[in-house]
């Protein structure tokens, strides 16, 4: 492995990446286990209650764009410091809050610039950094990053939360350490080329892109995410409890579980990308989930199920790093954070299209069905990505012009 290829373990700048990827998934895993304590400390029903977490992801779908906008056009680490403060700062002051509208309104704040969207100018940050198979690298350990956060985030959440409502919001105060951090040591990417926050800034970076490579990897990550939110983290744990009669504990035990070999497989990303192209790696991922839902079909025992979703949590693990890597390689500098920001809403859309694509269906044929179905239509994309990729040919050679 070449010295440019591997994972840089002694780049300070490497671990600042890393502690902004760590503390954007806390957006909602810790935030989840609290609601119960929410709906009692504020009197409210369970539905209100969850309108925390609404009010903080509706933002995010709508602004991820404008904030990427401003990070191509400002730089990406004069935006992001402040994005991280917001983030922790109103965090940390739902903890003050004494009425639930004071908390939606705290949490709308911190959702129109953190989160997802934390993530994604990380992601840019390291287009901006590193390029070919080093890029592939750290993208990979970034995804692993945020896998890990998410899968651990659930049961800190939990521990605090039994401790009093507001215990799980301090943990935002992480975010306002990693600001000070960020703009105390991340040296400025080297880019000079900054776009126009006007109209001509959207004409400009929807003409820099690769149509049809980019109608596939966004295409690819809308349904990727969709079958993870609905099929994984909303169809499973009902058929696990309804058909296997797991409680909610070993429920999220076999879903962590999956989110844990994703995080393993992430790592190696770098490693793969020397072999294989992004896109065939995504096509790879998509064979992984296809076989990883047709599984959870077809298994008679939940032994069956975490073995599927094993194999579900290989594609997603090929999957998160290889499209974020796929979009940094596809755009230009001056318009990075906008794409990967896009991203953003993407995947916020597919949070809210998965669950009810596999549960309205649910109501009267089961989870088992819509699962099967899911899988099949991760095959399908697999073979859509295939043929978008030029073929074998397509799907064999490195990005080698990204070198």
């Amino acid at each position: 492995m070449g010295e440019d290829e591997g994972i840089p373990w002694r780049s300070r700048r490497l671990y600042l990446l890393l502690a902004t990827a760590v503390v954007a998934p806390l957006d909602v895993t810790i935030v989840g286990p609290a609601l119960p304590a929410v709906a009692d400390a504020f009197g409210v029903s369970s539905a209100r209650s969850g309108l925390v977490i609404t009010a903080f992801a509706a933002p995010g779908a709508i602004l991820a764009p404008v904030v990427g906008m401003y990070a191509d056009r400002l730089g990406r680490r004069r935006v992001i410091v402040p994005c991280l403060l917001v983030y922790g700062i109103a965090g940390l002051a739902v903890t003050l809050a004494t009425e639930l509208w004071i908390v939606l309104v705290l949490r709308a704040i911190q959702g129109s610039v953190g989160g997802s969207i934390l993530a994604s100018l990380a992601m840019a940050l390291v287009g901006d950094y590193y390029s070919g198979p080093r890029r592939n690298a750290v993208m990979g350990v970034l995804s692993a990053s945020i896998s890990f956060s998410a899968a651990v985030g659930p049961v800190l959440g939990g521990v605090l939360a039994a401790r009093s409502w507001d215990a799980p919001f301090y943990l935002y105060g992480s975010s306002v350490v990693v600001a000070g951090l960020v703009a105390r040591y991340l040296d400025a990417p080297p880019i000079d080329d900054r776009g126009s926050t006007d109209g001509s800034y959207v004409r400009a970076a929807i003409r820099s892109l690769p149509a049809r490579e980019a109608l596939a990897v966004y295409g690819a990550t809308l349904v990727g995410f969709t079958l993870f939110f609905g099929g994984v983290l909303t169809a499973v744990p009902f058929l696990l409890e309804g058909t296997y009669g797991l409680a909610s504990g070993r429920v999220g035990a076999l879903v962590t579980g999956a989110m844990m070999v994703a995080a393993l497989v992430a790592v190696f990303n770098g490693r793969f990308a020397r072999q294989l192209s992004n896109l065939g790696l995504v096509t790879l991922g998509f064979v992984g989930y296809a076989v990883g839902l047709v599984g959870v079909w077809a298994a008679s025992s939940a032994t069956g199920v975490l073995l599927a979703l094993g194999v579900f949590g290989v594609g997603h693990g090929l999957v998160l790093p290889s499209v974020a890597s796929a979009l940094s390689a596809l755009a230009g500098p001056a318009f990075r954070g906008g794409v990967m920001s896009l991203r953003t809403s993407v995947v916020l859309g597919a949070q809210a299209i998965g669950p009810p694509l596999f549960t309205l269906p649910a109501a009267r044929v089961g989870y088992e069905l819509p699962l099967a179905l899911g899988g099949v239509g991760a095959a399908l994309v697999a073979v859509g990505l295939f043929a978008a990729a030029g073929g074998r040919a397509g799907i064999a050679v490195a990005a080698a012009g990204d070198r």
